[in-house]
């Protein structure tokens, strides 16, 4: 129970709202007014108003099958620094599009939100069979190519800080599940500057990614490239990685990174 002093420095609208918006990130799917009004307690009417009010400044959407109210991507915005920068995504997407006409796959960018990833952009693929990723979509670290190339660059200590809270659920016979076999994992991601995702959570679908640094050499974010098993072949990696590093690395130096090597 919350005490009257409590309660005398709070706004119910707001606090309603925000259960709201907490309740639609749990479901994806999507929710009518109907099923929030229900699941909350709250006034039909009272949903409806916070519901036309999101929808009205972009933080909401509704379904195109009429299956209820989603949450937009501009919360993406308030919800990273990185994504809160608008050089990212600005700088990020030409080289994307370049890639993309190279590779002819999907290009993406993505940046790390709490101990997830999370899709940004997309530039969809050439081909006539395409993989395409609502932006917004959350990815886990240990199976997708772009999480793996981001913990890669971080300084040892904040990467050792990932692996001792990461959980690895596994989805087949590829999926790492460990701490010490994703180290080892992040230790090759590290010395070539790009990694792989061997079909580790969908099967049939292959990912390379690399991730794109800021001043500081600090992984901001990174871009990778996914297709289907038949087209991008684990003998491809070792090339397509190289062009993939070499556009990350264009994208990092328009953000201020420029890495000196010693002869």
């Amino acid at each position: 129970m919350k005490s009257v002093e409590e309660n005398r420095y709070q706004v119910p609208g707001l606090d309603r709202a925000l259960s709201v918006i907490e309740l639609l990130n749990n479901h994806p799917e999507g929710l009518r007014v109907n099923d929030v009004s229900e699941r909350l307690g709250f006034p039909i009417n009272s949903v409806y108003r916070i519901m036309n009010t999101l929808e009205h400044r972009a933080y909401a959407r509704k379904n195109p099958d009429g299956s209820g109210y989603v949450l937009s991507e501009k919360f993406l915005t308030l919800a990273t620094p990185a994504a809160r920068d608008p050089g990212f995504l600005e700088n990020a997407l030409p080289v994307m599009r370049r890639l993309r006409d190279l590779t002819k796959e999907t290009v993406l960018a993505g940046v790390l939100l709490d101990d997830r990833g999370v899709v940004l952009e997309q530039v969809p693929g050439l081909h006539t069979f395409s993989f395409k990723v609502n932006p917004g979509l959350r990815f886990y670290l240990h199976t997708a190519a772009p999480g793996k190339a981001m913990l890669a660059a971080l300084p040892e200590k904040e990467r050792k800080d990932y692996l001792d809270r990461l959980d690895f659920p596994c989805f087949n016979e590829r999926t790492i599940t460990s701490r010490k076999a994703f180290a080892k994992e992040l230790e090759k991601a590290k010395e070539d500057g790009f990694a792989v995702d061997h079909a580790e959570e969908i099967e049939g679908q292959h990912c390379i990614g690399a991730a794109v640094l800021d001043r500081q050499g600090l992984p901001i974010g990174a871009i990778w490239i996914t297709g289907p098993s038949g087209r991008l072949a684990e003998k491809d990696f070792p090339e397509l990685g190289m062009q993939i590093r070499e556009h990350a690395e264009e994208i990092s130096h328009t953000m201020g990174h420029f890495a000196f090597k010693v002869a």
